[in-house]
């Protein structure tokens, strides 16, 4: 990704932005324009050429004084079509403080839109308040396309589903109405994933509700499709009329077919003895957890493999030699290492760790890792995106810790931002006032701080719960309470009444650990109630193996498009062009001892 900025995600299916766009235009005066720039203008919508539609709106308002509130309006419209903010804005803010009231709608609707690209969903929804539903159908789906995304965006749901429902009054395009409801589906799946009530007022529309039950049921789907297809048929038995049948309901029985198609066998080659036994027995565990969610009479035969008291060839060779139709593991670096050369593309492998970068790997050989490098790039984005380029780092010493804060600044670098100062800490340290008042650089008299430096805009701290805990209050103490504070997942574990210190620290994290949806409280709770001695310590590896048999079918398909995203419990998964799997977390920040989810749009 080489921009980050704070634009809308914009799910308008080309026939409906063509639909709107041109619409949109009617707002023109036609006799007011040479006829053949205004059409040259108009093709350009219609083929997508987004950006140069905008600049010969912008043109056209500037031969056409007369006109050119209309034209801005249309420039802007269409620079946030093309996904550009800034020349959106740039444009908006052309236009004339008349505008508001000779093109009261028109007006509303761009300033609605910019807000919403900026994340601001309260404030769109204040620009449509300001405007009745408007009486064209064209204008009247794109409002109420607007209100429902940004009732979405401020954790409102009902609002959101209600508006998108309303939105389709005024829909006739078949795409567009297909495009409407796939579009409130991945809403209000999005809701439930993040704990959002969905219950609706009494008396409500029937086809409100009927989304809005579906929540749940597209949770299931995304994330423990074994156990979804009860939960589909149940809520297709409660609503056999209503809409979402026709668009969801096939896709989603297909889903689930291809998320259950296992091979006959599969093999798991993990350390289950030795100095990595612990890791290892964990993340079996959180295996044989995804594996006892299939039915029974469905299962494939499963074979584990100890790779510590047999060597990971002689494992390999077993258990392709027995049958099995795919491998999962081994899961040190030195064993995945050691298992490449060997695999040769005849059996699908999905290793538990990376290769080196420089690594070619071979057919059919897939890598899924929880790995640290990925997650500060991830912190890295989320700090431009939130406005914030320039910081300081604070990590361990050695290697884990020089990894991780070279990934931050490489790409914090990338987007424009830089690290003004890095210092490291020895993991048997507790005090660290000296090493914060140094990259802080805190002015001190009498023993007390007075000043620190102005142009750091946020703290990005690498550590343990106990390491985070120490640092914060001692951040807070030398007067930077006030500076953002971001922090990598395992500064994190869920203890309320340990997390009082973290308050105010956002930091990435999997659903597993901070997720507050039925269906990932449902597969934790019963993990942990078959394994309570060790899933608090190891919850993330637990989720790791589970995510991992769920990857199996996906990956076995071949597909790239079975595999282009899985709502897994360790977070969004995706295969890149290198075959490894690649995460996007959940957002968090603690809030009164708890994790609070962050809203996106």
């Amino acid at each position: 990704m080489a921009v980050i900025t704070r634009r809308p995600r914009r799910p308008l299916y080309a026939a409906l932005a063509v639909a709107l766009l041109l619409a949109a235009c009617s707002l023109v005066k036609q006799e007011t324009a040479p006829q053949d720039k205004q059409e040259r203008a108009l093709r350009m919508v219609a083929e997508g050429k987004h950006a140069d539609a905008a600049q010969a709106f912008a043109e056209l308002g500037a031969e056409q004084p007369a006109s050119h509130d209309n034209y801005a309006l249309l420039s802007a419209e269409q620079w946030l079509a093309a996904g550009d903010l800034a020349a959106a804005k740039h444009a908006f803010a052309t236009v004339s403080a008349e505008a508001r009231t000779r093109l009261p709608t028109e007006h509303a609707l761009v300033a609605a839109e910019i807000a919403y690209a900026e994340n601001d969903g309260t404030r769109a929804i204040h620009e449509l308040d300001q405007i009745s539903v408007p009486s064209s159908a064209e204008q009247a789906q794109n409002y109420w396309w607007i209100r429902g995304r940004s009732a979405f965006l401020t954790g409102h749901p009902v609002e959101g589903t209600r508006a998108l429902v309303e939105r389709e009054r005024f829909l006739s395009d078949p795409a567009a109405l297909r495009a409407n409801r796939d579009e409130l589906f991945s809403r209000v799946r999005n809701a439930a994933e993040h704990g959002q009530s969905l219950k609706p007022p009494p008396k409500s529309d029937p086809i409100v509700v009927g989304w809005l039950e579906l929540g749940p049921v597209a949770v299931a789907l995304a994330r423990d499709p074994m156990r979804a297809a009860a939960a589909l048929a149940n809520w297709k038995l409660a609503y056999p009329q209503h809409p979402a049948n026709d668009s969801v309901f096939g896709v989603a029985s297909t889903q689930i077919a291809s998320a259950t198609e296992y091979p006959d066998a599969i093999a798991l080659l993990l350390p289950l003895s030795g100095r990595s036994e612990a890791v290892g027995v964990a993340v079996r565990d959180g295996f044989i957890a995804a594996y006892l969610e299939q039915d029974a009479a469905q299962r494939p035969r499963l074979k584990i493999y100890d790779v510590t008291a047999e060597s990971v060839a002689s494992a390999y060779t077993h258990a392709v030699a027995e049958g099995a139709g795919f491998v999962v593991g081994p899961l040190t670096k030195e064993d995945v290492a050691a298992l490449a050369p060997l695999s040769g593309g005849h059996t699908p492998v999905l290793a538990l760790n990376f290769l080196g970068e420089s690594v070619i790997a071979p057919a059919d050989f897939y890598q899924f890792a929880l790995f640290p490098e990925d997650e500060a790039r991830m912190i890295a984005r989320h700090a431009i995106t939130d406005g914030r380029l320039n910081g300081v780092v604070i990590v361990p010493s050695g290697e884990l810790g020089n990894r991780v804060a070279a990934a931050f600044a490489d790409e914090l670098s990338h987007h424009g931002g830089a690290v003004l100062d890095g210092q490291h800490y020895e993991a048997s340290q507790v005090d660290f006032s000296d090493l914060i008042k140094q990259v802080l650089q805190v002015r001190m008299v009498k023993g007390e701080p007075v000043t620190h430096r102005t142009d750091a805009a946020f703290v990005f701290v690498a550590g343990t719960p106990g390491v985070a805990r120490q640092i914060l209050p001692q951040l807070k103490f030398h007067y930077a309470g006030d500076v953002p504070v971001y922090s990598m997942s395992d500064s994190f574990e869920p203890d309320p009444a340990a997390n009082s210190d973290l308050e105010g620290m956002t930091f990435p994290d999997m659903p597993w650990m901070i997720g507050g949806d039925p269906v990932t409280t449902q597969i934790r709770d019963s993990v942990r109630a078959a394994w309570p001695a060790r899933t608090a310590r190891r919850d993330r590896l637990y989720a790791f193996g589970f995510d991992a048999y769920r990857l199996v079918p996906a990956l076995r398909s071949k597909s790239r498009a079975a595999a282009s995203e899985i709502a897994g419990v360790s977070g969004r998964l995706h295969l890149d062009e290198h075959n490894r799997i690649r995460r996007d977390l959940d957002w968090a920040q603690i809030r009164n001892g708890a994790p609070n989810a962050l809203s996106s749009p």
